[in-house]
Parts: C-alpha cells; sequence; structure tokens
C-alpha cells in the first residue's frame, strides 16, 4: 500500500485529528521508558497519528486499516518497557488519551475508560475507601487501558499475584476488526497483556479492594540467606502486606540518596499494616517496584555501557543465583526484586544491572543453574507463562483480527 494514499485517506476521513507532524510522529514512534537496548534498536518510524476523540473515531480507524491492511497500534500514556507500543512495522498510531475519562465504582469493581490515568482512578478510589487490587509502579504516569493490555504484576502482587488473575477482571469492551465485542470473566485473560495485538480496549471492569493505611518499613539483613528466610516467614502474613521489595546496599544507597539511616548489605522493603521493621515514611519508594528500577537506574548509575537482564526465580534460586553473582562482583552488579505470589509460591522478579560486559559472567552463572536467558522479547509469546492464557489469545487473535493488523509481529500464531 502507498503510504501517500494512506496518508490521503486518513487526512480525508479525520481531517485535524490525523497528525503527520514530525515532532508529533518521532514522539509516537518510540517508547519512552523502553530502556531494554536489544528492543530500542527494532522500531519504526509510524506514517501518522490518529487522535482518537470518541468510540466511533476509533471504530472508523479499524475498519479503514483492515480494509486497506494497515497495521495500527494503539498508545494511551506510552510507558510499556516491554516493547508494547514501539511499532516494529509502519503503522499508524491510534492515540486514545482524549477518549472520555469515566470512571464509576461498583462495590468492589471499578468501570473505568482506556484513557484513564491509574493515578486518576486510585484518587478516585481513594476518596471512597478503595483503591485498585493491584497497580503498575508507574502509576503516576501510566494508563488503565495500557497496563490491562500489556502489564500483569505491581503493587499488590505479593497479595494476590498477576493484576488479571482469580478474577481480577470482570469485562472487558473491545473493538476488533470483525466488530464489536463484550468479553467477560476468564475469557478476558485474551485480551489482558496481549500487548494490544487483540483489538481496542474501549471499557474496563476491574477489581478493587479496601484501601488501608499502608506503612513502609525496612528490615536491614546481613546474606541472601537471611533474604530468603524471613521471606518464608512473611508468607504467612500475605493477606497484610502490600508490597515486598528486596534491595542490595548499593542499590537502595542510590534511590535513597542518604535518606536512610540503617541499611543493611541486603534489605527488605514491607508495605503493612502491621509493624516488621523500621518505618521510613519516603516518597521515593515508588521508584522501587518493577520496571520503575530500570528507569531510576538508568539515570542514578555511572555505568557508561548500563545494561540489564530480568529473571523470575524461585526463593531458591534467587539464594543460589544472586549469591554466585554477588561474589563474582560484588558492587558492580546491582541487584533489585520484587516479590510475587504466583499459584501460592514466592517468586522474585530479579534485576541485574551492571555494566553490558559484566553479563558474560552473569549468563554463565545463570546457565549453570539451570536459569534460562529471559531479557524482554518483543513477542508476547516469549513472556507469557501460562500456555492456557497464551491459546486465549491466539484464539481472541483469529476472533477480532483474522488480517493481523493489530500490533502485527508481537504475537506468534
Amino acid at each position: 500500500m502507498e503510504v501517500e494514499f494512506i496518508l490521503k485517506k486518513f487526512d480525508k476521513e479525520f481531517g485535524n485529528k490525523f497528525k503527520t507532524e514530525s515532532k508529533i510522529v518521532e514522539e509516537a514512534s518510540k517508547a519512552p521508558y523502553l530502556v531494554s537496548p536489544i528492543l530500542s534498536s527494532k522500531g519504526k518510524r509510524a506514517l501518522g497519528v490518529l487522535v482518537a476523540e470518541d468510540e466511533e473515531d476509533i471504530f472508523k480507524a479499524v475498519k479503514i486499516c483492515d480494509q486497506y491492511r494497515i497495521p495500527l497500534v494503539a498508545r494511551g500514556a506510552g510507558t510499556s518497557t516491554i516493547g508494547q507500543v514501539l511499532p516494529i512495522k509502519e503503522v499508524v498510531v491510534l492515540d486514545i488519551n482524549k477518549i472520555d475519562k469515566e470512571i464509576e465504582l461498583d462495590n468492589n469493581w471499578v468501570k473505568v475508560s482506556p484513557g484513564v490515568k491509574v493515578k486518576n482512578t486510585l484518587d478516585f478510589l481513594r476518596k471512597r475507601g478503595k483503591e485498585l487490587r493491584v497497580y503498575p509502579s508507574s502509576f503516576y504516569i501510566s494508563t488503565i487501558g495500557g497496563y490491562i493490555a500489556g502489564g500483569d504484576v505491581g503493587i499488590g502482587s505479593f497479595q494476590y499475584g498477576y493484576h488479571f488473575d482469580n478474577n481480577g477482571i470482570r469485562e472487558l469492551k473491545v473493538i476488533g476488526s470483525t466488530g464489536k465485542y463484550v468479553i467477560r470473566g476468564d475469557e478476558t485473560l485474551g485480551i489482558a497483556q496481549a500487548a494490544g495485538t487483540n483489538g481496542i480496549i474501549t471499557e474496563a471492569e476491574v477489581s478493587v479492594v479496601d484501601y488501608e493505611d499502608w506503612k513502609d518499613q525496612i528490615i536491614p539483613l546481613n546474606s541472601v540467606g537471611e533474604v530468603v528466610s524471613t521471606l518464608s516467614r512473611l508468607k504467612e502474613y500475605r493477606d497484610k502486606i502490600r508490597r515486598i521489595t528486596i534491595e542490595d546496599v548499593d542499590t537502595l544507597s542510590l534511590v535513597s540518596r542518604n535518606r536512610i539511616n540503617d541499611i543493611g548489605k541486603w534489605n527488605l522493603i514491607v508495605s503493612s499494616t502491621r509493624s516488621f521493621g523500621q518505618e521510613v515514611n519516603l516518597r521515593f519508594l515508588d521508584e522501587l517496584a518493577f520496571a520503575a528500577i530500570y528507569v531510576t537506574m538508568s539515570k542514578l548509575t555511572g555505568f557508561k555501557d548500563y545494561f540489564y537482564e530480568v529473571r523470575l526465580l524461585s526463593l531458591d534460586s534467587f539464594n543460589n543465583v544472586v549469591s554466585q553473582i554477588k561474589r563474582a562482583l560484588n558492587s558492580k552488579v546491582l541487584i533489585h526484586g520484587d516479590v510475587m505470589t504466583l499459584n501460592n509460591d514466592i517468586i522474585v522478579y530479579t534485576v541485574f544491572i551492571s555494566e553490558k560486559s559484566n553479563f558474560d559472567i552473569i549468563d554463565l552463572i545463570m546457565r549453570k543453574e539451570g536459569i534460562p536467558f529471559e531479557i524482554h522479547s518483543i513477542e508476547v509469546n516469549d513472556r507469557v507463562d501460562s500456555s492456557y492464557r497464551l491459546e486465549l489469545m491466539k484464539k481472541y487473535k483469529r476472533i477480532l483480527d483474522p488480517h493481523d493488523i493489530f500490533n502485527p509481529g508481537k504475537l506468534r500464531l
């Protein structure tokens, strides 16, 4: 399809809602929080940006793209760190930020438009004594739609696991190239975390919980072994612990900038209604959760060739792998962990940050321990850890997008 034809078609249909100015297109062609050096090299320049103002704009754009086989990528705040909004083909970018900002509470569910910021949703809920069950560390800038389409964990994952597990999403309204759909219950797992490959979310109903006054506390420890044994004990208080992060002394010192007095060689930061350690009332703790740590540390470290890798590790694997890597590299590697409960097991979302040249040593230790290489993949298939969910995603790709116009190249059938 000729580029000129595409531009004229969208200009005719949408007028000044369709933007082709270089600055706007360049911004929409990149992911500002995409810090993986591997993913960063894969992006293409978008053809143009359609700023949708209502659901009808979305529906019309989808129909045009499907008719002429024009790839389409939906974009909210663009905070994804996994390549969700990164065009890997020449695409039209659909900006959904102007779509009606509706929020409606229904007992333990909140109905929300996709372009609503997570922070605004939290503010709305907390005034009513509620909060989202699980929400991303980028809550102050990310949108609900982007989180559902690309995220899976966040603040609250120690209590509840993935945000979409165990009835985390009641209903999604989605526009596909074959029509408008209402998807409910477990079937929503075919849309959640699918990176926008299965249509455009126009409304979501997600689970909320009662708000409690969580206190951030630090538990300083001397070794990785102490970290693991303490986490094993904390599991019995899961319903009273909102989140737990693990920081080695170098990581926490960099982020805290000497704002915490009692720092151990290893540290657990626990948000809980119970007392487990020294209370710390510092807002920077939001910078130490999941993908926020990549962005934070890319700005703070002195590494000339900044690089990171992520692994999901059981407690035993965390103990074995991290102990060896620290012995080999000491302060030359920074280690952060987000502690989750997945299928009733404690799993540590472990981030290793260092000079790129040090990853030969890190990867050698990983391979020796049978831990596969898992740097963020551009394709959803390599990130989804459930064959059931992956098959649902493929099912809905075939139903909603038979011509593969939505974020093509991100889901293998």
